[in-house]
């Protein structure tokens, strides 16, 4: 599903973001990506998103190698990939159904399937009765459940949640990882970027650890552990 082969990303000034970077996510795994800030975490996401382009190293995703692919072929590969970030990035001026709507409108789909399927993952994650809200109405922790229907709502094998928790106190954070552990349930494959190690622990995924742009640990059923 994720492959990456000794993926470095050096900026034009510094220490690598990421060096030498090897694993491999299986299909309909959930990871936690931890690390301290400047560990690379958030670059790593990057790179699958296909923003950055590494500096050396091969990225493949779904039997695609991300290093070779065209310009052109990049927006296909991003509906195969959804994307949560810590800042939630709502329109503020559509209420939560038209912020959904938004997604599969981007992608070219009819208004069919728009009425049809924006309903179904509104419900998925508890905000059916929300739909006519605008996002300045809603919580920090029912923000963030938009930004995940929103990712979610085309259907993608892999979910990038970059710090979604970030914002939230602790019972709204517990809700949600509770949601994407639902979402992988699913079977979308789960990565999720944190620093939150209550949330870690408690869930015991696999764990990557990164320090200073390096893997230090991968562990089944892990911890948060320090380095």
């Amino acid at each position: 599903m994720i492959d990456l082969d000794c993926v470095t990303k050096i900026y034009s000034k510094g220490q690598p973001a990421v060096n030498e970077v090897t694993f491999h996510i299986d299909r309909g795994e959930f990871v936690f990506v931890v690390g301290d800030s400047g560990s690379g975490k958030s670059t790593l996401v990057r790179l699958l998103l296909k923003e950055l382009e590494p500096t050396s190293g091969v990225i493949t995703v779904n039997d695609k190698v991300l290093n070779t692919m065209t310009h052109r072929a990049i927006p296909k590969y991003r509906r195969s990939v959804g994307v949560v970030f810590q800042d939630f990035r709502l329109l503020e001026d559509r209420n939560v159904y038209e912020n959904v709507a938004f997604a599969m409108r981007a992608m070219g789909y009819w208004n069919r399937s728009i009425r049809k399927r924006v309903p179904e993952v509104l419900r998925q994650v508890g905000l059916a009765e929300k739909y006519k809200s605008l996002p300045g109405e809603l919580s920090g922790g029912e923000q963030q459940r938009v930004a995940i229907a929103r990712a979610i709502v085309n259907k993608p094998d892999i979910l990038l949640a970059d710090e979604p928790t970030g914002n939230l106190d602790p019972s709204n954070s517990l809700d949600i990882v509770y949601l994407l552990d639902d979402i992988n349930k699913r079977g979308t494959t789960v990565l999720m970027v944190t620093h939150n190690r209550e949330l870690v622990n408690k869930f015991r995924k696999r764990v990557i650890t990164m320090k200073r742009g390096i893997i230090v640990h991968d562990e089944e059923e892990g911890e948060y552990i320090e380095y």
